[in-house]
Order: structure tokens, then sequence, then C-alpha cells
């Protein structure tokens, strides 16, 4: 009868608190068990949300670990771990940060060394995503590459899955807008299939619908837009906090591209909230980017530029550089809606600078700097910006950031006596749209149509 209480308890003991039987066996000197109890440990304050605890259990089972003989069974379950404990640094710590970074490459030569093809696809996913956070592009395309040509080697769906969400996210950035739309056409061929829905990674699920949301947008195609970001949010299972952070931003810079800058008010505000209880140090930072555009355009310009300053700050901070072009950009939005053109045009400058590689956004910034020297009576340079704007835009089949750069230029043309001109290129980008008119950009451009036409 003692027994059997005695392994109740034990039982009970070792469900609820694993990480006390760990510490057990850690100091009886007895690694195998302590090995399983700690990352049993990991896996409880990963479903619980205690991430730091997660990779701080995760680091001693890899401790107990290395003090074990070498074996192909030792490398087989050290792989493992470092898979959980690079997936808890890229929350708690960032996806740029070094110890990221170490600990990617670290479990890749792991994967090699072991001929585990699928972990070594997992992994140059992740050290691409590493590369693309930090601002480097270039290597970040070169390893979304090697993850594909190893993943069609390997052949598993899931494999093939994670490298065209590599190559959806680098080429994103890189304005090869149709190529990203490949990718993620030919990666969803894979959504359904058996195994994608436990991916090692399963924010993944959120960023193929949010960056082919983002893509569908600067394509032209809002409504498109709008029915990914809602796909994004039906993905979304349990109440993981890092997911929902993640899917929330997603949305609300979808939700500034399209001017509904009250709803991304909300979903930023929302995003910053979870982030910082949680202490998801990246999108914290990018939160704050995203709230003050938002605010600035709202009318509450200080505090709007004060988030956005103190956003870069942190990304800057964690050596997460990549969309400072963008959020530059935004600080020149607000500097621009508070009336300090002297300023956001110095800022203006400065994010055409930030990272030349980052094409994505650069037909904006140029518009946006177009507007700034319309505003400083510089007619022949605002002219020039927006018509390069135009012809990059339209290199990239970026027919949104082509309409708001025209929009501008008609605008522009009108107002010095050129209104046949003017009018001709607004309908021509007009006729192209079969959607989202009602979204800001396309009501405006009717509305200068209509004017113009008169």
């Amino acid at each position: 009868m003692v027994a059997r209480v005695i392994d109740e308890q034990f039982t009970a003991l070792k469900d609820a608190h694993p990480e006390v039987l760990a510490r057990h066996w850690t100091e009886a000197g007895e690694a195998k068990p302590g090995i399983v109890q700690w990352s049993r440990a990991g896996e409880a304050a990963q479903a619980s949300n205690a991430f730091p605890e997660a990779l701080e259990s995760y680091w001693q089972a890899l401790a107990l670990l290395s003090t074990t003989p070498e074996s192909p069974e030792r490398d087989s379950c050290e792989l493992e771990l470092r898979l959980s404990a690079v997936w808890m640094l890229q929350m708690v710590r960032g996806y740029a940060a070094p110890e990221t970074n170490d600990a990617t490459q670290c479990a890749a030569a792991l994967a090699e060394k072991s001929g585990k093809l699928h972990q070594l696809v997992t992994l140059m996913v992740s050290g691409s995503y590493t590369a693309l956070v930090s601002g480097d592009l270039t290597a970040a395309a070169s390893l979304a590459d090697q993850a594909l040509e190893i993943a069609l080697r390997e052949g598993g769906s899931t494999s093939l899955w994670l490298s065209h969400i590599a190559q959806l996210h680098s080429r994103y950035w890189r304005g090869d807008l149709a190529g990203a739309e490949q990718h993620f056409t030919a990666g969803l061929a894979f959504f359904d299939e058996p195994g994608t829905s436990q991916l090692p990674y399963p924010g993944q699920l959120v960023g193929i619908f949010a960056y082919s949301s983002w893509n569908a947008w600067v394509l032209g195609r809002s409504d498109v837009a709008r029915e990914r970001i809602a796909r994004m949010v039906a993905t979304l299972n349990g109440d993981n906090p890092y997911y929902i952070a993640y899917s929330e931003m997603s949305e609300a810079m979808l939700r500034i591209n399209l001017r509904e800058f009250e709803r991304a008010e909300t979903l930023a505000t929302q995003a910053l909230g979870l982030s910082e209880q949680h202490q998801f140090p990246y999108w914290t930072a990018v939160s704050r980017c995203v709230l003050g555009r938002a605010r600035a355009q709202l009318g509450r310009w200080t505090e709007g530029m004060a988030l956005i300053r103190k956003g870069i700050a942190g990304l800057v901070d964690l050596g997460s550089l990549l969309a400072i072009c963008n959020f530059t950009l935004c600080l020149a939005a607000a500097q621009e809606c508070s009336g300090a053109i002297a300023d956001a045009l110095e800022t203006v400058e400065q994010a055409l600078q930030a990272n030349p590689h980052e094409l994505v956004y650069r037909p904006e910034i140029l518009r946006l700097r177009g507007e700034l020297r319309l505003k400083h009576g510089q007619i022949e340079l605002a002219e020039s910006d927006f018509r390069e704007a135009i012809d990059l835009a339209r290199s990239m089949g970026a027919k949104a950031w082509e309409l708001r750069a025209t929009t501008s230029l008609a605008d522009m043309l009108a107002d010095h006596g050129r209104r046949d001109e003017a009018r001709s290129m607004l309908a021509d980008i007009y006729g192209w749209f079969t959607e989202g008119f009602d979204t800001a950009d396309l009501k405006d451009v009717k509305l200068l149509l209509d004017e113009l036409g008169k």
C-alpha cells in the first residue's frame, strides 16, 4: 500500500514538475534520466508559454548530453534538442541575435554530419531567416536556394513547404514579387498534406499567408491580400502569444498599406501589449514602429514619432536591420504629417541609404521624397523622383506603388497646367485595376480623374 502511494506521488511529480526530477537526476550524476526529464521540462514550459524557462531546460539537457559517450543516438538526440533551442532563441533573443545564429550553425553542422536532410533543410531555412532579419538579403537568398536544393533531393512535403516559404520571404524583400508569388503557390500545394500542421516552427503557417498577403497588395491585388490575411488568422490554433503577436503585426502592416490606420492602430496596440508581456524583443520593436506610423497618421504626431524612433533603436540593438528602410520611411511620413518637412527630407534620404538591396518599399520612399521636394518648391527634382518611382515600380510589377507615384505625378502636372498629360497617365494605371475600388488609394484616383475630366 505504501509503495503504491509512493509510486503514485512519484508519477504525479513527474507529470506536474519534470524540472524537479531533472534536477534530482542531474545532482545524482544520472545523465540519461536527467536528459529525459529536462527535455520534458522544456516541452512543458513551452506549452505553458514560458519560453525563457523552456530555453533553459533545453540548455540543461544539452549540457548533460555532452557528458555521455558519442554515438549516432546521441547525435540524433542532440539535434532534436538544438532544434528546440533555436526556436526558443528566435522568440526570446530575436532572429538576428548572435546566440541564435551560433545555435543555428551548430545545429546545421550536426544535421549535415548525421545526414538528416529534413533537419538540415529546417536549419538552413532558419539560417536564411537569421540572415534576412539581420538585413543581409544576399546571404538569405543563398541559404534559401540551398534549402530548396536539398529539399528537392530529400523530397519530403514539409521540407519543400519550408524551403518555398524561405524563398517567398527573401524574394519579397528584394522586390522579386513575381518570384515570391510563384513560391507561395508552390508552397501552398503542400498546405493540406499530412505533416504540415506539425511543422518544426508552426509560426510558418502565419508567415506564408502574411507575406503572400503583403505581396498581393504590392502587386495591386488588395482583395486577394485581404483574403490571405483572413486565412492567416484562421491558421491560428491555440493561445500561443508569439503566433498571435506575429499575426496581429502582420495584419497591422497590411492595414497601414491599405491606409486603414484606425484598424492598424488597434492591431499594433494588441501586438505590442503581448510582445512586452511575454518579452518578445523583435515583435516589441516592430510593433512600436507600426503603431507609431498609425498614430502619426491619425494626428498624434509627437507620440507616433517617439514610438517609431524607439522601435528602430530596438531593432538596431537586436541587430535586426530588415525593414529598416520601411520603418525609416514611416518616420519620414510622420515628420511630414507634423509639418517638419526639412527633417522629413533628411530622414527619407536615410531610408534610401539604409539597405540598397531592400527594394520592395523603395518606390514609395522615392515618391515621398518627391512629395517633400515639391513642398520645398523643387518642381523638377520632384518630377524626377515620381518618374523614377514609377519606373522602378513597373520593373517590379508593383502596381500599388506605381498607382501612388502616378497619382503624385499627375496631381503635380495638373497643378502646373499639364492636365491632359496628367489625366492620360492616371487613366492608364487606374484602368489596370480590377479590384480594390473601395481602398483609399483608388478612391483618391477616381476623384482626381473626375476633377481632371471637368
